[in-house]
């Protein structure tokens, strides 16, 4: 069924209103946890946004799941993927999880990614924080005006990136479907950084989420030229989304992608994790993301908030990743274009 903006939202206040009305909130589903610590693994920048979510949720985890504490732990490296091999080697008791972009990882694996020492359908899928459509963009004094003028460019599309994650993946899949040449340049240090580059010319665009970039777009440092999502987004209706432009083989290998960046921002645990552990995070997790107090501070912050329960994004995992094989020529011809 066709996700769309409105269908989105209704579906995290459903989840948030069957997670209010669970009795006993505020009180752990299981004493499993109580008076533990809980690890958070975040392979991220510790002052990225991916942080930042894993900042808000945590002692609301904590809360809902009788622990002392919920401690987040950055191992960035990798686009995320050193940070996740640390996981998979971790216990399976449940005191060691993780928060990061599930596309990146699946990502990753399937472009081949000598780096990556997990299989992503074989985590523990505990809960969706947050997803948001993803946005194409130039610098707002580039001469590049609209997608069109992307593949009508002389040279390569000059894209400077934080590392190997969904972004970096995505774009790569664009390039071939829309058939524009790429050059991707690594080495930035985060998104604020790869945006800097773009505003003062040193690249030409980049991909990253709607919120992030809305108010460099408004004061005019970064102009939109592509929606990859279901849709356009509402606010601005003249962008168009890919899925609208790309045709044969193209159009699949996008609309994968586009599914599988609908997981985002995610929690996850290590391979055959304790059954009871499982249950008493899913269930914090879900709570977590209900609670008023949170939301309040989730908008605060600037931070979209749309929830997935765990049980929900096991089951897209597996789903998502076979859909995805096609991709595997894409990615892994991206992945060797930066070595």
């Amino acid at each position: 069924m066709k996700t769309t903006w409105k269908t989105a939202l209704a579906g995290a206040l459903a989840l948030a209103v069957s997670a209010m009305l669970i009795p006993f909130e505020g009180q752990a589903a299981s004493d499993i946890y109580d008076g533990k610590v809980i690890t958070l693994i975040v392979p991220n920048s510790p002052g990225g946004r991916m942080t930042r979510y894993a900042r808000l949720y945590a002692p609301y985890i904590a809360k809902y799941s009788g622990a002392k504490e919920v401690r987040i732990v950055n191992k960035k490296g990798g686009g995320g993927v050193k940070g996740t091999n640390y996981l998979w080697v971790q216990k399976p008791d449940g005191m060691t999880i993780a928060f990061t972009s599930v596309p990146t990882l699946i990502l990753a694996q399937l472009s081949g990614s000598e780096a990556v020492q997990f299989d992503a359908t074989k985590f523990v899928y505990l809960g969706r924080a947050a997803t948001e459509p993803r946005v194409m963009v130039v610098g707002g004094t580039n001469a590049i005006k609209s997608i069109q003028d992307v593949q009508k460019l002389d040279r390569p599309f000059i894209n400077p990136s934080q590392g190997t994650d969904e972004d970096f993946y995505t774009l790569a899949v664009l390039a071939d479907a829309l058939d524009f040449k790429l050059k991707i340049v690594t080495g930035y240090e985060g998104q604020a950084d790869t945006g800097v580059a773009i505003i003062k010319g040193d690249g030409d665009g980049l991909l990253t989420s709607w919120a992030y970039t809305i108010p460099l777009i408004q004061n005019g440092d970064m102009r939109p030229i592509l929606t990859i999502w279901h849709e356009r987004h509402p606010d601005y209706p003249d962008v168009p989304s890919a899925l609208e432009l790309v045709k044969g083989d193209g159009k699949e290998s996008v609309q994968a992608i586009v599914n599988m960046l609908a997981m985002h921002r995610g929690f996850f645990g290590p391979p055959d994790m304790d059954p009871k552990a499982t249950a008493a995070l899913r269930d914090a997790i879900s709570r977590a993301a209900a609670d008023p107090e949170l939301q309040a501070e989730g908008k605060k912050q600037g931070l979209i908030l749309l929830p997935s329960d765990g049980e929900t994004e096991q089951a897209r995992i597996v789903q998502i990743t076979n859909a995805s094989q096609g991709l595997v020529p894409v990615l892994k011809a991206a992945l060797a274009s930066i070595k």
